[in-house]
């Protein structure tokens, strides 16, 4: 099993999460995000930042402790880790850093370009919609741990509810309506296009999104005028929260009710570029059927 190892260290190491799990999902319900400080991070220990693909079962390896505390306090907060089909090659845990080859792309492992505000994996059903059997459902989490820091590079939130606050209720109307059209994001093997889905969702009075600047278009001339809105708005940066990671610190905000955006830069490709550990979370543990390999992995989710 490609992630046993360092699940392996999980299940023995102790006190990863440093505040109580409380206090974490209390935070996370009542602000959308939590900023915490992973114990066992030693920047001393820290292999070089990965410029290609394939370094990653090295740099698993080697920083291997690291990886396996950061996911027990996962399980620590009551979150289950989550791996996608068709991303990531099956590893729990991707490097946020520039990759060559990558850099161009607008996704985790590019650079050059800004990464405008989105939600993670948006094709795949959101809270408030109908599970699919078969099929994962979009992240609840997402979890950014630092490992290296690049002035001036930030990873910002913008929280939904201050978002639709800005928008008429013909412009929600129009977004809650199944007339939009989703693209699986570049950082997935193959391509996907999903249509007839809605951008917002509610749920026991909670809005929720698959807002993707990048990958969501109207599938109608309104649909989409609502869309620019929405997408107008985003850009507006007095709503942006930039988040301060220093090395060791680590963000985990709840995907669907935020957004989160990257500003570009230039790599350098020389093992200090920027740095960052990321896991998807859920907050229930995902049926038998939406594994790809339930005897293998009770992490590894279907997504074709």
């Amino acid at each position: 099993m490609k992630n046993g190892f360092i699940l392996s260290i999980a299940d023995r190491t102790k006190d990863a999460l440093s505040i109580s799990t409380e206090k974490f999902r209390k935070q996370l319900d009542e602000e959308c995000f939590v900023i915490w400080k992973l114990p066992q991070f030693n920047a001393e220990e820290l292999t070089q930042t990965p410029v290609t693909p394939s370094y990653a079962n090295y740099v698993e390896s080697k920083n291997a402790e690291l990886h396996g505390a950061y996911l027990s306090a996962h399980f620590q907060a009551g979150l289950w880790p989550v791996v996608y089909q068709g991303e990531n090659d099956g590893h729990l845990i991707r490097h946020v850093c520039p990759i060559m080859q990558s850099e161009e792309k607008i996704s985790s492992q590019g650079a050059k370009h800004d990464f405008y505000p989105h939600v993670d994996n948006p094709d795949l059903h959101i809270t408030g919609e109908i599970a699919s059997h078969r099929l994962g459902g979009c992240p609840d989490t997402l979890t950014l741990l630092c490992l290296r820091k690049e002035d001036g590079v930030n990873t910002s939130l913008l929280k939904l509810d201050e978002i639709l606050s800005k928008l008429s209720e013909k412009d929600i109307d129009n977004l809650s309506r199944p007339i939009f059209k989703v693209k699986r994001p570049a950082s997935f093997s193959e391509e996907s296009i999903v249509e007839g889905l809605p951008i917002i969702v509610k749920k026991d009075n909670v809005w929720y999104t698959r807002f993707d600047w990048h990958n969501t278009s109207g599938m109608t001339l309104e649909a989409e005028a609502s869309l620019e809105k929405m997408r107008f708005i985003t850009l507006e940066h007095d709503l942006w929260f930039n988040v301060p990671l220093e090395p060791g610190d680590a963000v985990t905000f709840l995907n669907q009710r935020t957004m989160h955006t990257r500003n570009a830069f230039e790599p350098r490709f020389d093992g200090t570029d920027r740095w960052l550990l990321r896991v998807f979370g859920m907050k229930t543990r995902p049926v038998e059927s939406q594994l790809l390999e339930p005897l293998n992995c009770l992490h590894h989710l279907r997504t074709l």
